[in-house]
């Protein structure tokens, strides 16, 4: 009867089945019910070049106990060794601590693995290992690894493997490799071309200069300054000396240290200074001066010129005179006879690249003639028909014990001269009667 309802039950519905396998996954809970969760433990270690951000990190997420595709070369130069990064990820669910590994020096290298105190490791790792301390999941550390060659063999390689297992089980594991190449020095350097510069009689134009060494081992370079024309210049070091900023290209007034050499430079390191030249008191306008910079190391060697100019005002006087009763036009001189009413006109120009300042004039009348007065007249055409230039604009001008006294200029007054911008001329009119 027993066979013949179970047959009945499958040949029918398959609720019996359900049940079975309800039963079994109740017994599997119960059976696994309050036995801790299994625990895995994997490093994960990954390797960049230490010149490089984190983003290079080659090796995330992958796990060779042999490192086959996590493997990263560089070269290494006398006096510069290859630097690799290395980061320890705990890539288990568990924390954890791992044995770190690789060869020490010999073979011809020196190896130093600095951990993130600056503390080389070189013992441990060639030894037992070094064991880390108790990462949680998904935390990590770095390390510094160094490989230079001892004995330097241009076109050497030089291998270096470090291996990280987990302390709580040995099966789990991670490598990675680094490759040293041993490479010549190669000498470069590079020096900034500063724009030319300009200023009055007496004032330094300071132009701010930056040598990098872009060779690939570390160099020095003497700076050395050369004039053809013999304006004063001088070098000195972007110092940041009396509350400046070191280096930002702006020569503050404690910056005076004088400078001959950049010192040592590693590659790609900078030496910021400034050539600072003096335009002389005498300097005239559009004068100009030459200065060379010449930057020498072993091996490499630049140079710059800057010309600087002067910029000064430049003012003349042109004095003419015309005939108002016999006719006539302006000219350097006018013939009359006594009872003749003359025009004289005195062209005032800045012809220089900078404004004139303080312009006055102090001119004796012309011998034999008598001042018209209320004739003075500053205007800025040479016919004088545009009438009187306003006195803030253009200045005063009066007759003062046979002299015809001028302040001329933007801002002048009745007491001194003002300011003539560059290529302006201001005339100056009056009468006078021969006597």
């Amino acid at each position: 009867m027993k066979l013949d309802a179970f047959n009945k039950y499958h040949a029918g519905s398959r609720g019996p089945c359900i049940l079975l396998a309800q039963l079994c996954c109740a017994l599997f809970f119960l059976l696994f019910m309050g036995m801790p969760a299994y625990a895995g433990y994997q490093p994960d270690l990954m390797v960049r070049l230490a010149a490089e951000g984190d983003s290079s990190y080659l090796g995330e997420g992958v796990f060779e106990p042999g490192a086959v595709t996590q493997s990263m070369a560089q070269a290494a130069f006398s006096g510069a060794p290859a630097q690799f990064r290395l980061l320890l990820k705990n890539a288990g669910d568990a924390p954890d601590s791992f044995i770190v590994t690789g060869p020490g020096s010999g073979r011809g290298i020196t190896v130093s693995y600095l951990d993130q105190g600056g503390v080389d490791r070189v013992a441990e790792f060639s030894g037992s290992g070094f064991l880390t301390a108790s990462l949680a999941p998904g935390a990590s550390l770095t390390l510094l690894v160094q490989v230079a060659p001892a004995v330097f063999t241009l076109g050497a390689s030089y291998r270096v493997t470090v291996s990280a297992v987990s302390a709580n089980d040995s099966a789990a594991s991670d490598q990675v490799k680094t490759e040293t190449v041993a490479c010549g020095p190669t000498a470069a350097v590079t020096v900034s071309a500063p724009a030319d510069g300009s200023g009055a009689p007496g004032v330094i134009v300071n132009y701010p200069y930056t040598v990098t060494n872009v060779g690939n081992a570390g160099n020095s370079f003497t700076l050395a300054l050369e004039s053809s024309t013999g304006w004063q210049g001088a070098i000195y070091a972007d110092d940041g000396a009396g509350g400046g900023i070191a280096g930002d290209g702006v020569r503050q007034s404690g910056e005076t240290r004088t400078s001959v050499a950049t010192g040592p430079l590693a590659p790609e390191a900078a030496y910021r200074f400034f050539v600072a030249v003096t335009i002389p008191e005498t300097g005239a306008d559009g004068a100009r001066g030459e200065a060379r910079l010449r930057v020498t190391g072993e091996g490499a060697s630049g140079s710059d010129q800057v010309t600087t100019s002067a910029i000064a005002a430049t003012l003349s006087l042109l004095e003419n005179v015309r005939n108002l009763t016999q006719g006539g036009a302006f000219a350097t001189s006018a013939s009359a006879v006594p009872g003749d009413l003359l025009q004289y006109r005195m062209a005032i120009t800045n012809s220089g690249g900078a404004p004139a300042t303080s312009v006055s004039i102090d001119n004796a009348l012309p011998s034999g003639v008598a001042l018209i007065p209320d004739t003075l007249l500053i205007v800025l055409t040479p016919e004088g028909a545009a009438g009187a230039c306003a006195a803030l604009q253009c200045g005063w001008a009066r007759e003062s014990a046979g002299s015809i006294v001028a302040h001329l200029g933007q801002g002048a007054t009745e007491a001194a001269g003002g300011t003539l911008s560059p290529g302006r001329t201001l005339y100056l009119f009056f009468q006078a009667q021969v006597q």
